[in-house]
Parts: structure tokens; C-alpha cells; sequence
């Protein structure tokens, strides 16, 4: 009994052979075809996805190579050139075996209006200045204290970091999101001073723990505000620990 077992182990394992070479010739064959369908692959067509502030318009005028093989292509240079428009933050690039770029555009998100006298530009969390795109409205609070020029330049100060900060925290808050419709920046220790959406009542901020500060405000907003009503107030001092200081009409 036991010659008969490897007698029928020594038959399976021939019988496996075949299959096992075909398996490796399909293999050989794919890999030899990939080889060859990447060698004579040329990019002939080129797609945008992810853009919402920049036009495919204004995306085409960036000069793509067409006609080429990837490799002789310098994705570097076209990415920089396509990270040179206002509100493209990041290109990624992409070229798929029938010869397709697909370049995903992750774009600058506008945090605030950006008002300096009669000029109007939108900003995002890193200073970066981005012009009004028409018919592309955002639904931001306005901000007062920063020049709107040179478009170029980034407001990268310690000043407009502490804004940024407030305005990161007042987006992760539906009812300060809500309730706050404007926002200056003064150099005195108010610091942030904001206006509220309903009747442009004053709410004062200073330069920091503003996760606490709108905590407060919300509280406040609800426990009070509510039951007396916002006309009644003229101003909302909030950089006192422990308490907050009010000016009513």
C-alpha cells in the first residue's frame, strides 16, 4: 500500500507539469507584451479632473507634450508650471497604458474675503492671495487689515498666521460659523474683533485660545443672546478667563 501511494504522488506531480509551464508561458508572454506596449507607448491625450476654480480653459494653455513616451517627459517642470496658477495647490500626474495623462488638480480653498478699501480678493489658510473667479462665489466671512497687493506675495506674517488660526476654528463650528459674518485684525490688544451676521454686534477676540473663546461665545450666544436678543447688545468681550464682559444698548 504504501509503493502504491508514491506511485500515485510521483503520477499527480508529472500530470502537474503542463499546467505549471502553461501557467509560466502566459506569464512570460504578458510581461514580454507589457515590455513592449511601454516601449512604443506614446502620450496622445491628456485629461484635468478636480478643477473647480481654474477653467479647463486656462488648464490648456499649460504647454503638455503630446506625441512623446513618458520617459523622455519631464513631469517636474509641467507640474511646476500647472502649481504656478492662483488656485491650483498640488498637479498630480498620471499616465495610463493606452496612452491618457490624467492630471488631478487639488486646489486653494478661500477662507476669507479679503476687503482693502476697493479692492476684493479671496485668501486661503496659508496667505495665499486668489483672485474672485466670476460666477464662483465662496461663502466666507469678510476680513479687514491686510493689503489685497502684490497678488504674488503670500501674507505669511505672525499677524495673519493668528487670523488664519481663528479662522481654521471658527469653519470647525457651525454656529460660530454661522453667527460671525466679519472679521478685522487691529494691532491694539483687542487683536480679532469681529462682527456678528445679525445686527453687528462687536465681539472681541484678542490673539489666542480662540477654541475656548468661540466655546464661550457659543454658550453665550445661546444662554443669553437668545433670551434677551442680539439688538440689545453693542458689544461681546471674550478674552477674560472665566468671564465675559458686555455693552448693551
Amino acid at each position: 500500500m504504501t509503493k502504491n501511494k508514491q506511485h500515485t504522488k510521483s503520477q499527480n506531480s508529472t500530470s502537474a507539469w503542463p499546467w505549471i509551464a502553461g501557467a509560466v508561458l502566459v506569464l512570460g508572454l504578458a510581461i514580454v507584451g507589457g515590455l513592449y506596449w511601454s516601449s512604443t507607448m506614446k502620450v496622445e491625450q491628456v485629461q484635468f479632473s478636480g478643477n473647480h476654480f481654474v477653467s479647463e480653459k486656462d488648464l490648456k494653455l499649460i504647454d503638455v507634450p503630446t506625441g512623446m513616451h513618458p520617459d523622455s517627459m519631464d513631469f517636474g517642470a509641467i507640474r511646476n508650471d500647472f502649481e504656478k496658477l492662483a488656485y491650483v495647490k498640488h498637479a498630480d500626474i498620471s499616465v495610463a497604458p493606452n496612452g491618457k495623462m490624467s492630471i488631478g488638480i487639488n486646489e486653494r480653498e478661500p477662507i476669507a474675503l479679503l476687503v482693502d478699501g476697493s479692492k476684493k480678493i479671496y485668501v486661503d489658510n496659508e496667505g495665499i492671495r486668489l483672485p474672485i473667479v466670476p460666477g464662483k462665489a465662496v461663502d466666507v466671512p469678510i476680513l479687514y487689515g491686510f493689503s489685497a497687493a502684490p497678488m504674488q506675495d503670500t501674507l505669511n506674517n505672525e499677524a495673519f498666521g493668528t487670523v488664519s488660526e481663528f479662522l481654521n476654528s471658527v469653519r470647525q463650528s457651525d454656529v460660530s460659523d454661522a453667527t460671525i459674518s466679519e472679521i478685522a485684525w487691529t494691532s491694539s490688544n483687542e487683536g480679532i474683533v469681529a462682527l456678528t451676521s445679525q445686527n453687528g454686534v462687536k465681539l472681541i477676540f484678542g490673539k489666542g485660545d480662540f477654541k475656548n473663546r468661540l466655546r464661550n461665545w457659543e454658550a453665550f450666544y445661546g444662554e443669553v443672546i437668545k433670551k434677551k436678543g442680539i439688538e440689545k447688545m453693542r458689544s461681546v468681550d471674550l478674552r477674560f478667563e472665566g468671564q465675559i464682559v458686555t455693552r448693551e444698548q
